[in-house]
């Protein structure tokens, strides 16, 4: 049976944006009019997080990025923003799909309610700043994974830094790990890096230009 990929796309992107007008009724986010109602903005993030929650979530997320990915290619003079802007939401809505699977696996779940409830954890997660909604986010793709460090994934080692040295945020992460256990040797977490307990992140600058000197960290649960 000869499988019509364009008809499969329409079929997709009509259910996205269906369900992307059902969303902004309820929950009242940013939409434009006409024909660049769902551009470059709140609308555009979360039709990109869904289309991707929704292809990974029924069809696996190996299906869900090469479609993702392959859409982006169709359009080689985008802006670099407008492509940045879709592969960070698309990247959302796939990790979204995932932890989805987890929390109710082996549950039989009506369509509709499970398709509401991912509406609702996108859009949550674009009111906390997680989306991208304007292309001149200065946040990039390339390094979402260091862009979207929390300062609690941070570890530290004894002797590797002072007090005087750290913002307010990370000096109270330094004082919360001290109480609750005597700082590690920076071997111990070397060997902690090499059983793939822990990461350890090389030297990098940030999209802003703030350079940051390499340090060990938590895995993040996906």
């Amino acid at each position: 049976m000869k499988v019509n990929i364009n008809k499969i796309r329409e079929s997709i992107n009509k259910k996205t944006l269906d369900a992307t007008y059902k969303a902004q009724k309820i929950y009242n986010f940013e939409i434009g009019k006409g024909e660049h109602a769902t551009w470059n903005n709140e609308a555009d993030a979360f039709k990109h997080a869904y289309m991707q929650w929704y292809l990974t979530y029924f069809h696996g997320s190996g299906i869900a990025k090469t479609l993702g990915d392959y859409h982006e290619l169709e359009t080689p003079k985008a802006p670099k923003g407008e492509t940045n802007m879709d592969l960070w939401n698309n990247a959302i809505g796939r990790e979204i799909a995932e932890n989805m699977k987890q929390q109710f696996k082996g549950l039989d779940l009506n369509k509709e309610s499970i398709s509401d409830y991912a509406a609702k954890i996108i859009v949550n997660k674009m009111r906390q700043g997680e989306l991208i909604t304007n292309p001149n986010d200065k946040r990039q793709f390339k390094y979402m994974e260091l862009e979207r460090l929390k300062p609690h994934d941070r570890v530290f080692y004894r002797g590797e830094t002072k007090f005087e040295e750290l913002d307010e945020v990370m000096s109270d992460v330094l004082i919360e790990q001290i109480y609750n256990a005597p700082l590690p040797e920076k071997e111990e977490l070397n060997k902690k890096v090499r059983a793939g307990e822990l990461i350890y992140v090389d030297n990098y600058t940030r999209s802003d230009g703030t350079k940051v000197n390499g340090y060990y960290r938590r895995r993040r649960n996906k």
